[in-house]
């Protein structure tokens, strides 16, 4: 199965930039920031999906290279989890702006401009993610979920189906990503993280639903 990678800084660069310069949105004072996004997609992996890069009080747009997850330690579990299912890992925040409070985007995306504002960022990331088209979708972020789950975010949102047989919900009635694995968790790494305990089930939960997708089931 290929493993090509996806380059955000080369595909869609002129439409972030075309977000972030639109007088539509001047008003948002966290846009002054600028943006962050992983630059490196790999396609045919497993995908974790988190909500927005932090903010490090330096404003700066970029498009970042985790080096497999040696730069910042937010990446360690991903790579452990890849490690231990034997998947290629890859990573994608559904948001762009940059902000450490999650509070503060919630807030945000409630209404009226920032929700446009949110809005034009998840029309891109849902384009990147069916691009990806990723073995198994970790979405290791609440709101995150809440964002894919949304009547409100239609440019973000899948349908979802519990299926018993994997034991985890599938992603339904679509073109590019019907029947793909998805796994609703929290936050892997940080103060609110899985414990030990719930990080291991969700190890032995991937590897149960790659052995039956190996099979064809």
């Amino acid at each position: 199965m290929s493993n090509m990678i996806l380059r955000t800084n080369k595909e869609f660069r002129n439409r972030i930039e075309e977000i972030w310069h639109n007088p539509k949105f001047e008003t948002i004072e966290i846009r002054k920031r600028g943006f962050a996004i992983h630059d490196d997609i790999r396609q045919n992996a497993i995908m974790f999906i988190g909500i927005n890069p932090s903010y490090n009080n330096i404003p700066s747009s970029f498009y970042y290279d985790n080096s497999q997850g040696k730069i910042h330690p937010y990446f360690k579990k991903f790579i452990d989890i890849s490690q231990k299912v034997s998947i290629d890992w890859t990573h994608l925040d559904l948001l762009f702006v940059r902000e450490t409070s999650q509070n503060i985007i919630k807030d945000l995306g409630k209404a009226g401009i920032g929700h446009d504002f949110f809005d034009e960022q998840l029309k891109i990331s849902k384009e990147i993610i069916e691009t990806a088209k990723p073995q198994i979708l970790v979405i290791n972020n609440t709101y995150a979920r809440d964002l894919l789950k949304s009547e409100s975010f239609s440019s973000a949102k899948y349908d979802f189906e519990f299926d018993e047989i994997i034991g985890t919900e599938r992603i339904v009635n679509h073109k590019i990503l019907n029947g793909t694995p998805v796994f609703f968790t929290s936050m892997l790494s940080g103060q609110r993280a899985l414990d030990l305990g719930s990080y291991d089930r969700l190890i032995w939960h991937i590897k149960y639903v790659k052995k039956i997708l190996t099979n064809g089931k």
